[in-house]
């Protein structure tokens, strides 16, 4: 299989953006899942019902949702949590949303291709695929990378960390996600670090991908 038929089997969904702009409904499952995983169905649902969320106790979306629910789900939980431990739920968030693309939306034959490839080239095949259709988990923001000596991942006007105000980047569900995809698909030592963020005051939010020895 060459490369533009790893990025045809990769490409699932449409690339445009829906008015109002939506992503997919793992950021919010994923999320609501961690808290379970952290905290226990119980102390999980009193969370979200001090957060406004009760109905995510019994009900999670299964459509596209609009991009403002998340952002409300996250600035809701650093309010109940505090920065930290929010950001420890939506990183673990993250990682459970790329076990969901690994399970459901990535085959398996390219899967096993991505990781024979030399780590640069399987890394621009799987991101080249990814921006087909960041718009599923962007929304109304934007999505690039760049390969050259340095490698990055950016994501403009980033959902994750609107109305957030920090001295450290704090984009811990892209940052899980983006991980574990790397370190299932490309390089079992991948790392992911988010280095610039639009939370302190960067212009976008920028993640720094390295490939430890």
């Amino acid at each position: 299989m060459k490369g533009p038929q790893l990025l045809a089997a990769l490409r699932r969904t449409p690339s445009h953006i829906t008015h109002p702009p939506r992503i997919g409904p793992n950021s919010i499952i994923r999320t609501v899942e961690a808290l379970h995983e952290a905290y226990g169905q119980t102390r999980a649902a009193e969370i979200l019902r001090c957060s406004g969320r009760a109905d995510l106790i019994d009900i999670l979306p299964v459509d596209m949702i609009d991009e403002t629910d998340f952002t409300q789900l996250v600035l809701a939980l650093r309010s109940q949590l505090g920065g930290p431990a929010a950001e420890r739920i939506l990183r673990r968030s993250g990682q459970l949303t790329a076990v969901y693309l690994l399970q459901n939306r990535i085959p398996q034959p390219v899967q096993y291709l991505l990781k024979i490839l030399p780590h640069r080239v399987g890394l621009r095949i799987l991101l080249q695929a990814i921006s087909k259709h960041a718009w599923t988990f962007v929304g109304s923001g934007t999505f690039s990378f760049q390969l050259d000596k340095t490698l990055y991942i950016s994501i403009g006007d980033c959902v994750e960390c609107r109305g957030v105000q920090a001295s450290a980047p704090v984009c811990s569900y892209y940052s899980g996600a983006f991980e574990h995809l790397l370190q299932t698909l490309i390089a079992p030592r991948a790392a992911v670090q988010e280095i610039v963020c639009i939370a302190c005051g960067g212009e976008h939010c920028q993640f720094r991908i390295t490939f430890n020895a």
